[in-house]
């Protein structure tokens, strides 16, 4: 990258959320994605179609080395987020990892390690890094005199995987797939950045089979010296539910669909919208490529390093360590 030049990207896995890094980045002025690489051939000829500037390589390392990137993304399924990581690493570029960073604690620890002596920019793709409504909620605790007393985190999935991502098959199955590693993580991490720790009290879940994943789990966590209930379910009501909610004695600020922020208390029984972006995840994505550029730029930047989302993974793995399958 030349001065006032957008950094070029490499994005490794074109599934639903290399594609959303391919839309988001079209859009950003300091990001180009300039290559592309997946096992899937459909995927690569979508991918040529819809961007006819990403060059689309049969391998990854032809993918980092042809393209002259500056930046990978890693947005394959966890279990190749391991050996991609090392594949750039040993190309010297910076790197975007798509969250969870691994399965396998060991080898995540072994990656963190490896990571942190390359000395290269690197983050893993958490949303709650950059979303303006985060930002927003942690300034509100920060400032508020009404100490929190207790956080709900709801999350409700009629179909799983969700419809778009209904052709992932791996998402289904216990090895690398399941919504606490796909969206509980991202929890985990909010919790982890608001309040600095996250222990488990007790966990009650359940799995139809070992070999697939998770379909209800609940929680009692404490974030710091802050008590977490988690009620996680798949199935039954069709709406969909992505809710933390904050509660301190006199307020309630709750954080739903992701992206929107509201307060309620005696002054907004009906809530006050804190949130004002008419776009919220167009809005946070764009927000996360440009902490992603401040990293790049040795700027400061929200994003989490892997030490980070490796904390984040060992909550996430004893979730699912005491998940068990129905006995025969």
């Amino acid at each position: 990258m030349t001065v006032n030049q957008p950094y070029k990207m490499c994005v490794l896995g074109l599934g639903a959320v290399g594609q959303r890094m391919l839309e988001q980045s079209a859009g950003h002025p300091d990001f180009d994605v300039v290559a592309g690489f997946d096992v899937a051939a459909p995927v690569v000829a979508q991918t040529q179609s819809q961007y006819p500037n990403v060059t689309c390589y049969p391998s990854a390392e032809e993918a980092i080395v042809a393209s002259a990137c500056d930046a990978v993304y890693v947005a394959t399924p966890p279990l190749y987020h391991a050996e991609l990581v090392r594949l750039a690493i040993q190309h010297g570029k910076a790197i975007l990892c798509e969250k969870p960073l691994g399965v396998d604690l060991q080898d995540s620890a072994d990656l963190v390690s490896v990571m942190q002596q390359s000395g290269l920019p690197h983050a893993v793709n958490f949303v709650f890094a950059s979303a303006p409504a985060v930002q927003h909620l942690q300034r509100d605790i920060a400032q508020s005199e009404d100490p929190l007393e207790h956080i709900h985190i709801r999350l409700h999935f009629h179909q799983w995987p969700r419809p778009f991502q209904a052709h992932a098959d791996w998402l289904s199955g216990a090895a690398q797939g399941g919504f606490t590693r796909e969206v509980t993580s991202h929890f985990i991490y909010l919790l982890f950045r608001l309040f600095g720790s996250v222990h488990i009290d007790a966990v009650q879940g359940q799995r139809p089979s070992p070999e697939r994943a998770e379909t209800q789990l609940s929680a009692f966590l404490h974030a710091g010296n802050v008590p977490v209930t988690l009620v996680a379910t798949t199935g039954g009501e069709p709406q969909e539910t992505v809710s933390a909610r904050f509660l301190t004695a006199k307020a309630e600020w709750r954080l739903e669909n992701w992206y929107q922020l509201t307060r309620r208390d005696s002054t907004h029984p009906d809530g006050l919208v804190l949130t004002q972006d008419a776009d919220p995840r167009g809005a946070t994505y764009q927000a996360q490529l440009s902490q992603l550029a401040a990293l790049m730029r040795g700027q400061s930047h929200s994003l989490p390093d892997f030490d980070v989302a490796f904390q984040v993974q060992r909550v996430i793995e004893s979730l699912l360590a005491q998940t068990p399958s129905p006995t025969p």
